[in-house]
Order: C-alpha cells, then sequence, then structure tokens
C-alpha cells in the first residue's frame, strides 16, 4: 500500500513543485516589409525573404570596385514594394562603387545553418523623402550615424532564392520587369 502511495505522491508533488509557465508574451509583430504602392502587387515570395532577413539582422553585400569584387556586412532594413533597401553613406566607397556599377548580389545564412539566401539584382539610389522618414523611423540610429550623408538604395530583385543547407526544396524567383 506504501508503494502505491509513494507511486501515486511523487509525480504529483513533482509536478507540484514545477515552475508555473509564464503567460505568452505579445509577439513582436513589427514587419520589415512596407507597402507604399498598391498591396495588391506586393510579392508573397519576398515576404518569406523578409521574414528570412528579419530573424538573421545582416548580410553580406558584393559590390564591383573596378578592379574586383568587395563583399562587406549591411544590416537588414527594409523591404518596400519588392525591393529590398539598406543604407550606406555618401562618402563611403561602396556608394562610388554602387553609382558605377550598380550590379550586387548579397547573401545570408540562417542562424540556425539551416538555409542560406541569395539576392541578386540592381542597386538605385533613392531619394524618396517618404521612405527616408519611414526608414528613419524604423532605425533612429542611421540618422545618428550617418546623419546628411545617409544616402539609401533599393536593390530591384533579379533573382532571389532561399535554399536549404541539408536537403529540401530551394525556393527561387527569376523577376522580370
Amino acid at each position: 500500500m506504501m508503494k502505491w502511495m509513494m507511486a501515486l505522491l511523487v509525480p504529483a508533488l513533482a509536478g507540484f513543485c514545477q515552475e508555473a509557465p509564464k503567460p505568452a508574451q505579445p509577439l513582436d509583430t513589427k514587419s520589415y516589409v512596407w507597402v507604399k504602392e498598391d498591396a495588391q502587387k506586393q510579392d508573397v515570395f519576398l515576404q518569406d525573404v523578409a521574414a528570412f532577413l528579419e530573424k538573421n539582422d545582416h548580410f553580406y553585400l558584393a559590390t564591383w570596385d573596378g578592379k574586383g569584387a568587395r563583399v562587406r556586412p549591411v544590416k537588414y532594413t527594409l523591404i518596400i514594394d519588392n525591393k529590398l533597401l539598406f543604407v550606406t553613406s555618401s562618402k563611403k566607397e561602396m556608394y562610388a562603387q554602387l553609382l558605377a556599377n550598380p550590379n550586387v548580389e548579397l547573401s545570408r545564412t540562417a542562424e540556425d545553418k539551416s538555409a542560406y539566401l541569395r539576392y541578386k539584382g540592381m542597386a538605385v539610389l533613392c531619394s524618396d523623402a517618404a521612405v527616408k522618414a519611414k526608414l528613419l523611423e524604423a532605425h533612429p540610429s542611421f540618422g545618428k550615424k550617418f546623419g546628411d550623408d545617409l544616402a539609401l538604395f533599393f536593390v530591384e530583385p533579379e533573382m532571389v532564392g532561399i535554399f536549404p543547407m541539408k536537403g529540401g526544396q530551394a525556393k527561387t524567383k527569376i523577376f522580370t520587369k
């Protein structure tokens, strides 16, 4: 009889002594996808790309300096009307490289090493005041860091892909104008 009571009592006490579950915290639903033009034109695949970048914060951007490729880390900002937006300073080499040869490619491996992203396209200087205001609202540190030298570039996509690292189906899209 004692064994039966212990068999019932020990699990009950173990459950009683465990920490109570914490109430679910509201998820930060801030999205880095901004549709300025027509929401009907928003590309669903680029929403997946934005979600991938939101989880991984930065990417590596490849430019051409006239002699060879240059790769550098860039903080992810926004996807606006199906174009990735990033910032730099108008005083940096990257700015001049992008104006001279706007062909770029960016890449990022997921933090959990499950997949990687490739995004190939054309970098286009953005002078839209509403876009700049939205960017500074989302990332006020860029205004402090770059001041009047803040330069915004869109990458108009040509090919975008999310590729699994260990099997599975790649998701890719070729964009045409």
